[in-house]
């Protein structure tokens, strides 16, 4: 029985690996892969994704746990409780040389603290992502992808055991119908493309924007693993309006709960939570577009109905949407459109499920967990 379960686990690690490298970042001979990992517990999908690269005729340039110097999403607790405020607002030239040269990317995250940086002062994490805004934009003009790892810390976070997180992780990459859900993301993205005008409401929320001449992203296994989803770039001073978050934000291991937000001109005017009202209020103090919305998500993983504080993985539930405060992906912007820049970019997620609607150019498209397309 018990090599009847280590056959099953090491085919889902495989398969798991194969959608990282043949699916999301299409790994070519002759290509320099990037590949990183944040903790000592993912080594066995690491060293399996590290082999796939090889066998495929690339060439893996290997990172794991440190890796300051590539980005804000990398920062450790001796890094950043350590270092000077000249040392965060440097960026390493021979790193940004080694992301130029770079093909792909490969991020396996997962921390083994999910809280590492709760305790570091938020000015300090304002300032490196900041200051790493150019590497990431280097990073984000190659083939990519990023996922997570089941790890101790993620569970505790997350409210479940490690086994049940991995399982529910694993499910989610390697038992999803990817036909499935692009035909179920197309005939969203359809809908979404001829509209101008999107709305939000339920308790608390009122919010409106425009995705005007926006064509939306459909997201089925190219970025984000695992995914579900469909995005847009709203026009920059188009949103109106408030909103409430029912699930905390978390960034940089800060958690933030209750969040409102109120809107003017596309641009955050008040804000509010229960919590960490002071670390909300430096991440929207990041940078001027910090305070404008850089992505509109709709969440469409039928696979995926648990919220675990993580939110690559929360954004994908289907009957949520998310708004990203900060930078937008070029991807979602036609060569003209204005592009919201920022070192920030966080996903907040809202759980429309019970109650809530989303209104399309006054037709009511989203109700209680239903589309209406």
């Amino acid at each position: 029985m018990n090599i009847l379960l280590t056959y099953v686990a090491d085919a889902k690690i495989q398969e798991f690996a194969r959608v990282l490298v043949e699916r999301s970042a299409d790994i070519q001979e002759g290509d320099n892969v990037y590949l990183i990992a944040k903790s000592l517990d993912s080594l066995e999908l690491f060293e399996e994704v590290r082999k796939q690269i090889i066998r495929k005729g690339g060439y893996p340039h290997e990172h794991l746990l440190y890796d300051s110097q590539v980005g804000s999403e990398e920062m450790d607790y001796q890094w950043m409780n350590n270092a000077s405020m000249e040392q965060l607002k440097t960026v390493s030239e021979a790193k940004m040389k080694e992301m130029e040269l770079m093909d792909a990317y490969i991020r396996i995250g997962g921390a083994d603290n999910t809280q590492e940086l709760s305790s570091i002062d938020p000015e300090k994490i304002k300032t490196r992502k900041d200051s790493t805004r150019d590497i990431f934009y280097e990073r984000d003009e190659k083939k990519w992808v990023t996922t997570r790892w089941p790890t101790d810390g993620l569970a505790q976070s997350s409210n479940m055991s490690t086994q049940d997180l991995r399982d529910y992780i694993f499910d989610a990459v390697t038992e999803i119908n990817w036909k499935k859900l692009d035909k179920r993301n197309r005939k969203i993205k359809e809908r979404f493309d001829k509209a101008s005008k999107v709305g939000i409401k339920s308790e608390n929320t009122d919010i409106s924007f425009s995705i005007e001449e926006r064509e939306g992203v459909n997201c089925n296994g190219k970025r984000n693993i695992p995914d579900g989803e469909v995005y847009y770039a709203p026009v920059k001073n188009s949103v109106e309006g408030e909103i409430r978050f029912d699930f905390p934000g978390v960034e940089s291991g800060n958690q933030v709960k209750d969040i409102q937000l109120r809107f003017e001109d596309g641009k955050v005017v008040e804000h509010s939570s229960s919590t960490n009202q002071e670390f909300l209020k430096e991440m929207l103090d990041t940078d001027e577009g910090a305070r404008y919305i850089g992505e509109f998500g709709i969440g469409t993983n039928k696979e995926m109905d648990k919220y675990v504080g993580n939110s690559l993985l929360d954004e994908k539930m289907h009957g949520t949407i998310h708004l990203a405060l900060g930078r937008a992906y070029r991807r979602s912007l036609k060569e003209d459109d204005e592009r919201n820049e920022s070192g920030l970019h966080w996903d907040l997620v809202k759980d429309l499920r019970d109650s809530g609607k989303i209104i399309l150019d006054g037709e009511t498209v989203f109700e209680q967990g239903s589309w209406n397309l």
